[in-house]
């Protein structure tokens, strides 16, 4: 298969598509709470890739609570990840061994953290950044920082973004990447900086 791009008449481009997959292989990340029209979803479900787990995020009264629990398909038995104040981010890992949670917790904060599904070990991916980049404490510790994955590379490797910007003077943006690879390594993919106007 050829892909072929035309514009006015000319082609432009033309590519061989051969052992290029047109579906996404990485899990979606699902944002939480749900919403249905002006309503929020009071229960959402978001199972793992093999069928084997589901999250189901519960957030009654208006989303007055918002719970997190992973739960075993074929016994419905429960656990508890966590409670939270505000929006997550999750995502199930290829194999369904791991998933992400992006804890948007402030207006001024969000943090990343991946769980074992079997036993609910927490990885505080902040850490694992700054055991291989101990400069990355300043942009971590700048009034507003936000940590998050932003997709999973393989079962075991993240892409993630950390954003923010100081409230100094001048404020001053940044933006870095970083291939987090949960067997230990960590690589910077990018780093900007930009004043804010």
């Amino acid at each position: 298969m050829v892909l072929r791009v035309f514009m006015t008449g000319v082609l432009l481009i033309q590519l061989p598509l051969l052992g290029v997959q047109t579906k996404s292989t990485h899990p979606s990340v699902v944002d939480l709470p749900r919403a249905r029209g002006t309503t929020l979803v009071a229960v959402s479900h978001i199972p793992s890739p093999n069928g084997k787990w589901t999250l189901v995020f519960e957030c009654p009264s208006d989303c007055s609570e918002r719970k997190l629990w992973v739960e075993e398909t074929s016994s419905h038995a429960r656990k508890l990840v966590k409670e939270y104040d505000r929006s997550l981010d999750v995502s199930w890992a290829p194999d369904s061994r791991l998933f992400f949670v992006n804890d948007n917790s402030g207006s001024t904060d969000a943090r990343c953290y991946v769980y074992e599904a079997t036993s609910l070990k927490e990885t505080d991916v902040a850490k694992v950044v700054l055991a291989r980049y101990p400069d990355a404490e300043q942009f971590l510790n700048s009034g507003h920082s936000y940590l998050r994955a932003k997709r999973w590379l393989n079962s075991h490797a993240l892409l993630v973004v950390l954003t923010g910007h100081n409230d100094g003077s001048p404020p001053s943006g940044f933006t870095l990447r970083y291939r987090v690879d949960l067997n230990g390594s960590v690589h910077r993919l990018s780093q900007h900086s930009e004043e804010q106007p």
